[in-house]
């Protein structure tokens, strides 16, 4: 075979493999997995989120208790962004910091986290951009 056919098949094929994002899959060691908290700036109110290796999350926020299941890509995209699918499995029906209600609808939401470089924060984002989103919720220590 032409060393310059080979060149681009190869190539080609290293093109492919990065233009797709890696599959969300439950997380063994992943940066992710945390107790992380945030307070809202002037109100009384704190959002607290705990990942687990297991693949579930534990969160409170306001008067909000809840559960879900997760996945998270293994590695973070090119902008920085982890992508997370979660799905409500408990909640308490309560107000959350926002005001708003969550129901167990078994719909998956899609959340994009970056972590800071120290990765001792992460902000939370509706989309893999820095347009809408909440934090920094900070790792607390144990």
């Amino acid at each position: 075979m032409n060393k310059s056919i080979f060149s681009a098949i190869l190539l080609g094929s290293l093109v492919s493999a990065q233009a797709a994002p890696p599959a969300p899959q439950s997380p063994a060691k992943h940066p992710l997995i945390a107790n992380w908290s945030w307070a809202l700036p002037g109100k009384q109110c704190t959002e607290t989120l705990r990942y687990l290796a297991n693949g579930t999350r534990a969160s409170t926020s306001g008067e909000e208790v809840a559960k879900s299941r997760y996945e998270v890509t293994p590695v973070p995209s090119l902008l920085g962004f982890y992508r997370v699918i979660e799905i409500v499995t408990e909640t308490n029906g309560k107000a959350d910091c926002a005001g708003d209600v969550h129901e167990v609808s078994g719909e998956p939401v899609t959340r994009f986290i970056q972590l800071s470089p120290k990765k001792d924060q992460l902000i939370v984002c509706k989309e893999e951009s820095l347009k809408a989103c909440f934090g920094p919720l900070k790792r607390e220590l144990k």
